[in-house]
């Protein structure tokens, strides 16, 4: 059993792991300070969040703080390699919404800016150097991915600072960094009744995360996907952009060739070659 601590923030459950008992409170305060940076910044729920300032400028360049600005480039690269299947645009205003179609204008605001604005993409957000610009109507959620970034970053960090194996988990993802323990990283996959239980290893330097189907989310056929990849950021991108493509999630998965678990509505389960070569594998397709 490897030394552990779990607690709770931005409404995820975290969980850092480590191969040296004397490792785990330096550990886990290196966690706490990476997820609080990145609260800082990102976090919608946090009316001081650096996030509101570029939500809020519509249409205006903004300055933004390192930090901040590397979270938004993770997200576009995330969007760019799934092909907008994970977005950094929220689904609606997370600022304004009391407005509806057809609301009548808020002061400085056309009757025509109402009425008619071409829908933003993610790729007309544009960020140079310590400059983003979001068209209007854009708005910015970073919160899946930033989670993800955040637990790679900080399994590193700790892992580098304190010279021992570190394991961090953010909810659904996890990131490993420096050696593994005894038997390595073995992670439970539970909580899906329709795949039961499975031990599966994250190697070093690598993650696994998985993302669930929303309550009444049935249009997709799909329960849950996990993918095993080299870093948190592509393991969750990877893992949500094939279940948005339903029954076609296998193929997608395997034409990336990626170590991949896609749990169906209807209770089959089924894995990719690549998830084969997981040690252990006791699970039969």
């Amino acid at each position: 059993m490897t030394p552990s601590t779990q607690w709770t923030t931005w409404g995820s459950e975290i969980e850092v792991r480590v191969t040296e008992w004397a490792a785990l409170g330096e550990a886990a305060g290196i966690v706490r300070a990476a997820l609080e940076r990145a609260r800082d910044v990102c976090d919608l729920g946090r009316g001081d969040a650096e996030i509101h300032a570029v939500n809020q400028a519509q249409g205006t360049p903004v300055r933004v703080s390192p930090e901040l600005g590397g979270l938004i480039r993770a997200a576009l690269w995330a969007a760019r390699i799934t092909g907008g299947a994970v977005s950094p645009l929220a689904v609606e205003d997370p600022e304004r919404t009391d407005r509806s179609e057809g609301a009548a204008p808020i002061a400085g605001e056309s009757i025509a800016e109402v009425v008619s604005h071409a829908e933003p993409d993610f790729g007309d957000i544009r960020i140079d150097a310590d400059t983003v610009f979001a068209p209007f109507g854009a708005y910015l959620d970073l919160t899946a991915t930033a989670k993800s970034v955040v637990a790679h970053r900080a399994a590193r960090r700790a892992a580098d600072t304190l010279e021992c194996g570190v394991c961090v988990r953010v909810d659904d993802i996890v990131a490993t960094w420096g050696h593994c323990p005894i038997g390595g990283w073995q992670v439970t996959l539970d909580g899906i009744p329709a795949a039961g239980r499975e031990e599966v290893e994250v190697r070093a330097h690598g993650a696994l995360a998985t993302v669930r189907a929303p309550a009444g989310g049935a249009e997709s056929g799909l329960d849950a996907v996990t993918v095993a990849a080299d870093d948190g950021l592509w393991a969750y991108a990877a893992a949500a952009a094939a279940l948005g493509q339903g029954v076609a999630a296998l193929r997608w998965l395997t034409e990336r060739d990626l170590a991949a678990r896609v749990i169906y509505r209807r209770g089959n389960v089924r894995t990719t070659d690549a998830w084969l070569h997981l040690p252990p594998h006791d699970y039969a397709a």
